[in-house]
């Protein structure tokens, strides 16, 4: 055997044995980060949408909209976290 061939069967054995570790679907892993990004999006603007037509309605300026935001912001951190640790589990 050559040199050459022993390399290719050193290449061969490290690819079959880290091939096990890497994410074996790209596109499930991609649809994970869309999904979290929209979970935090859509809290902070349904929150905040809620807090304008509050605001409208009871004729109280920036309070709810300010608050809700507060609010929309901490629920989407917090759907993050959760959704970031079922990954890390699964």
């Amino acid at each position: 055997m050559s040199e050459f061939d022993d390399l290719k069967k050193k290449i061969e054995l490290t690819k079959n044995k880290y091939k096990s570790s890497l994410p074996q679907n790209n596109n499930n892993i991609i649809a994970m980060a869309f999904r979290i990004g929209i979970e935090l999006v859509a809290a902070i603007f349904v929150a905040t949408f809620i807090g304008y037509y509050l605001d409208k309605w009871l004729g109280t300026k920036p309070i709810f909209i300010i608050i809700l935001f507060i609010v929309g912001v901490a629920s989407g951190i917090f759907n993050v976290v959760r959704s970031a640790k079922m990954i890390n589990k699964g």
